[in-house]
Formats: structure tokens, sequence, C-alpha cells
């Protein structure tokens, strides 16, 4: 009788664990990065930049594709596509080049 009563408390015991553990699990929030920076060509500099929203979509890319250390590419993202650019031909730092998608 006493091995009976025992062996109820520790399966009640693990029902509830086990309940409780899958009502925490349904209530975690997910969880974005907002910026993520890359160093693609491992010089030790960052030459990408990420940018996303709450939600996790891609909003923003800024890049240096020349290897100078300064942006010189900027693409805008909406609902997770391009849809717009803009580059830095000459290396004054602003825009010269603009594509729309």
């Amino acid at each position: 009788m006493r091995i009976a009563v025992v062996l109820c408390a520790v399966l009640i015991c693990f029902g509830f664990t086990f309940h409780c553990s899958a009502q925490d699990s349904a209530k975690e929030e997910k969880v974005f990065p907002q910026k993520v920076e890359v160093d693609s060509n491992y010089d030790g500099s960052i030459d990408r930049i990420e940018h996303y929203d709450e939600n996790g979509q891609l909003v923003r890319i800024e890049a240096d594709t020349t290897g100078d250390g300064a942006i010189n590419e900027w693409i805008t993202y909406t609902d997770g596509k391009p849809t717009e650019s803009k580059r830095d031909s000459n290396g004054d730092g602003k825009p010269d080049v603009w594509m729309k998608y």
C-alpha cells in the first residue's frame, strides 16, 4: 500500500512538472537581433551591417564593398525584399548611384 501511495505521488509530481514546463515553453517570446555586424573578409574590420525590425525582418544593409573602411553601399528592404539601393562609386562618402527595385 505504501509503495502505491509513493508511486502515485511520483506520477502526480512528474505530470505536474511536465504540464508546467509545457505551459512555460508556450509563453516564450521570440527574440530577434536588431543589428548584425559582419567582417566578411576577415581583416578585423566590420564591413557589413544588417539592420532588422522587431519581427526579425531585414530592413537595411550598409556595406563597405571596397575594403577602405568606409560604408559605400546602402540597401533598403521592405517585407524582406530589396526596394532601393544606393552606392558611392567615387569614394566621397555620398551616394551617387541610386537603384529602385
